[in-house]
């Protein structure tokens, strides 16, 4: 049974935008080829992604299996996006064996860790694979602009990787439970984390908020775009990447909002993870009968330290930057494009109020990831590029205010980009725990090529005198 989640509904009302892309059908009234509706049909491509197909300028590698029907021969999808629930009897199903790689729809793509029947289904269970790993030759490459502005959301659920406890001191806090329930909003369950996503015409972003174990926390992370669009070119040749380029543009800046509290202290800080269970995508129609999609997604970690009660924290700034985000890579070598003009518009440091007797502070680590390709959530593979910006703010103890109350920030942006897939090591580690149930082999934490950019490091203190300096 398919679940109907309230961000899914009312998407077909956009899917029509998409189709400009040439990846989309139009809704329209009457039934497809395979005796759905149209707007049952465009749902399950929507959510599941189009069909892959053979064609003669492409050649998949030898152990690919793809499986025929495209989202009509799927039933559903787990919330960890890990277990599809599709037709036995549909083409190719039957050859599907642990090391081989599904292709079913372009969202549904992986290397194959345990099949079983389930009912009436097949259950496969898939973990993440490099482009080179489903694709030996073919060259993919974009003719016209992606617009990144017409995306749509795609739910996870409530996944158990979405929220995470990342190791290290002075972590605490209660442990990590389920919030119940599911708002109209936008607003989704991450573990103890609210979080709402949103992406793309301005911006991609995330708002937050968190209660729990004492700890309140509310903030916002955005990273600005004006009409953001992109370009690609893709060339595997023999089970290798020849030539990839992927050019984002109309990046503006980066703004943040963000405030906390505890109520009991040192002892009682969090240190999280938070792998945002929404990516946005909107189709880029077949290329050689490879269905690729333009993907958004969003992690974000937090660091508490507060040293005693009843100890509270604000901040917020903005930055401006031009330039554009993405890669050239040819024969080996990369060259990476960053933001320029950097500009303060709202200084961080300035910002920083707070009322404690003991040193407060917070850490958070924002990361917006774009993907060109094939697959869904974390286990998308193809081009990408993404830009983190790690941001740490601090205030002194309020019994130095006879002196001076000291003030300090952080702020470190970078990108990474490059050709396969990244996940996060704390995300492996939990999906591979859960994997040993299937007695299958672990997946591993990135596949492919790429490297990572430093784009800016800032460190300051208010007032600038020795005694803030230590």
């Amino acid at each position: 049974m398919r679940p109907r989640n309230p961000i899914c509904r009312g998407l077909l009302a956009v899917v029509t935008a998409a189709a400009v892309l040439g990846g989309a059908t139009a809704c329209v009234g009457g039934r497809s080829a395979d005796g759905r509706s149209h707007d049952v049909a465009e749902e399950a491509d929507t959510r599941y992604g189009p069909a892959p197909r053979p064609h003669r300028d492409v050649t998949y590698q030898p152990d690919v299996v793809l499986v025929g029907g495209g989202s009509r021969s799927v039933r559903s999808v787990t919330a960890d996006g890990l277990t599809w629930r599709i037709d036995p009897r549909a083409e190719g199903a039957d050859t599907l064996a642990r090391g081989k790689v599904m292709f079913i729809t372009g969202r549904g793509v992986g290397r194959v860790l345990d099949v079983r029947p389930d009912g009436d289904d097949l259950a496969v269970t898939i973990g993440p694979v490099a482009i080179t790993e489903v694709i030996r030759d073919g060259r993919f490459t974009s003719d016209r602009p992606i617009a990144f502005d017409r995306m749509v959301a795609n739910p996870a659920g409530e996944p158990f990787w979405a929220e995470t406890e990342e190791s290290g001191p002075g972590t605490g806090g209660s442990g990590g439970g389920r919030l119940p329930g599911r708002s109209k909003s936008a607003r989704i369950p991450a573990g103890q984390f609210n979080v709402t996503p949103t992406c793309c015409a301005t911006g991609i972003g995330l708002h937050f908020t968190y209660d729990s174990g004492g700890i309140r926390l509310v903030g916002t992370l955005e990273l600005m775009f004006e009409k953001p669009s992109g370009t690609f070119d893709l060339v595997i040749d023999n089970g290798s990447i020849r030539t990839a380029k992927f050019e984002v543009t109309g990046g503006t800046g980066l703004r943040l909002d963000v405030e906390g509290g505890s109520a009991l202290g040192a002892g009682h800080n969090i240190n999280r993870r938070i792998t945002v269970p929404v990516d946005f995508s909107v189709p880029l129609g077949t290329f050689l009968g490879v269905p690729f999609s333009a993907t958004v997604n969003q992690s974000l970690t937090i660091q508490t330290a507060f040293s005693a009660k009843n100890g509270n924290i604000q901040a917020k700034a903005r930055y401006a930057f031009g330039g554009k985000l993405g890669f050239g890579y040819q024969d080996g070598s990369f060259d990476a494009w960053k933001p320029t003009g950097f500009q303060v518009k709202n200084s961080l440091t300035n910002s920083i109020t707070g009322i404690s007797v003991g040193v407060n502070g917070l850490l958070f680590a924002y990361q917006a990831r774009l993907h060109v390709g094939i697959g869904a959530f974390g286990f998308s593979t193809g081009l990408y590029v993404g830009l983190t910006a790690s941001v740490g703010v601090t205030i002194g103890s309020a019994l130095g205010a006879p002196i001076t109350v000291c003030r300090g920030a952080t702020l470190t942006l970078f990108t990474d980009y490059g050709v396969g897939y990244r996940l996060p090591t704390v995300v492996v580690k939990v999906i591979n725990i859960f994997l040993r149930v299937f007695e299958a082999k672990p997946i591993e934490a990135e596949g492919g090529i790429g490297g990572t950019t430093n784009v800016l490091n800032r460190n300051e203190v208010v007032p600038d005198v020795p005694l803030c300096r230590k």
